[in-house]
């Protein structure tokens, strides 16, 4: 039997056929059997990474608006994976569970802080319009998925990228459940699924709406994730994969050229950086306005900002952002490394066009539909001691990023700090948090996982 597995310490006080000179003490024994046993349960969380319960005690938390993609996602904190991974496998999760506002023809933005290196950086693949080639051709973007989640992986990630894929794509070949959080999705788009063929296919099998607790399966985007995990996104940007995926959309009557894929890449980018007293919060976009009204009155430098986006908001300039199909959600684990992304299909459930082949559907390129949320994710960590303190993410859109800035006066500058905010209600307003006020590591009993009604969703720690 293996040492590391029992996490039984076993010793010898002498070699084999040699004649000891002095008999060890027996507290020396037990020292030497207790540091044994210690380095050995240590090597066994070692061995058993990237199983599920290989991490004892508390391993960090998740919260978003789709119940099975959280449970995923707190399954890979529990296999010993980063929030980076967590990440990946919760967003790859909702390209089958909740495509309305994830899919692998979408992007998105996160805010990233890994400890070990002291860094916070903001990853972003926003879709961006693919090449249009005729008159009469459907707006659609670029697919940055793919792209996104591999580069988190491969900067941050712990586990096996084809580890983080295989739980979406089971439940793309096998089916899976429809949650309520994506049946209040379907009901509320229902005019734009019954007008695609695409989306009625998939959303309204023999011509009936899904219900909760009616399997959805997607084996063509089943096979295309298959693709993913085996060869990762390469095949899928510069292969053959990606050449037919440019053909059957254009075929399809969408934007997109195989130059489109092959030139596409995510990029790393600078966050914009408030003070909040000894902290410093990062944020993934910065305000459109310079100035605002001062509608939150009290908290300096944040309040100052919040402000800003307020304005942003007031201005109307980007009133179609009520319509965005998008969600948010927060990780973090219990090295205090964390991600807060904003995901995209700019429309709910995208275009409704893609290459139906490959189970893709695009988000929309329509002009007024591909600006980034009206606010972004952001976390908040100590750059002194690298702690983490606050992450908190939404859908963006009017109603998302008011309820969000109010969220944030009321967290982090105090209670009737945003008495003077008026809520606006254009848009769906789902907003994910998870503070820990107090700071972890150090104090992971301070953290709570809050994951807001309005999107259906759930928090998964421990």
């Amino acid at each position: 039997m293996r040492l590391s597995k029992m996490c039984v310490p076993y010793f010898r006080s002498t070699d084999v056929g040699s004649v000891p000179t002095r008999k060890p003490s027996w507290r020396i024994a037990v020292a030497i059997a207790m540091t044994a046993g210690l380095a050995a349960c240590s090597a066994n969380e070692t061995e058993n990474l990237g199983q599920i319960g290989a991490v004892s005690g508390y391993f960090g938390g998740v919260v978003a608006d789709e119940p099975r993609a959280v449970r995923n996602a707190r399954d890979v904190l529990s296999a010993g994976g980063t929030a980076a991974d967590a990440a990946v496998a919760l967003y790859a999760t909702m390209t089958v569970t909740k495509p309305s506002v994830a899919g692998i023809g979408g992007g998105g933005v996160c805010v990233v802080h890994d400890r070990a290196t002291k860094k916070v950086e903001v990853l972003d693949f926003w879709p961006r319009p693919g090449t249009r080639t005729g008159s009469d051709q459907t707006p659609t973007t670029i697919p940055t998925v793919p792209r996104g989640l591999y580069a988190l992986s491969a900067r941050y990630g712990r586990l096996q990228w084809g580890s983080l894929i295989s739980a979406a794509e089971q439940y793309a070949r096998l089916g899976v459940p429809v949650s309520r959080s994506l049946v209040k999705d379907i009901e509320a788009n229902r005019a734009r699924i019954e007008a695609s063929p695409a989306l009625r296919a998939t959303f309204m099998p023999d011509g009936k709406m899904l219900e909760v607790g009616d399997r959805i399966r997607a084996v063509n985007l089943a096979a295309l994730l298959t693709s993913l995990r085996v060869k990762g996104p390469g095949e899928f940007y510069s292969g053959a994969l990606g050449a037919d995926i440019a053909n059957a959309v254009t075929a399809a009557g969408g934007t997109l050229t195989a130059d489109d894929m092959r030139t596409y890449r995510p990029q790393w980018k600078t966050a914009t950086e408030v003070k909040v007293g000894n902290e410093t919060l990062y944020l993934a976009y910065p305000p459109r306005s310079n100035t605002g009204a001062s509608v939150i009155s009290e908290g300096g430098e944040l309040a100052d900002i919040l402000n800003r986006y307020l304005a942003d908001i007031a201005s109307g300039s980007e009133a179609a952002q009520a319509g965005a199909g998008r969600s948010g959600f927060v990780v973090v684990d219990r090295a205090a490394n964390a991600v807060a992304c904003v995901t995209t299909m700019n429309k709910p459930f995208g275009a409704g066009l893609g290459a139906d082949a490959f189970g893709l559907n695009l988000a929309a390129g329509d002009a007024n539909m591909i600006s980034t949320p009206l606010m972004g994710p952001a976390l908040m960590v100590n750059p002194f001691v690298w702690e983490y303190y606050y992450g908190i993410a939404g859908t963006g859109t009017p109603a998302g990023a008011t309820k969000q800035i109010a969220t944030m006066a009321e967290d982090l500058i105090g209670t009737g700090a945003a008495s003077g905010v008026s809520m606006n209600s254009d848009g769906a307003s789902s907003v994910n948090v998870i503070k820990c006020l107090e700071g972890t590591p150090p104090h992971p009993e301070s953290c709570q996982f809050l994951a807001d009604p309005a999107g259906g969703g759930m928090a998964g720690t421990r």
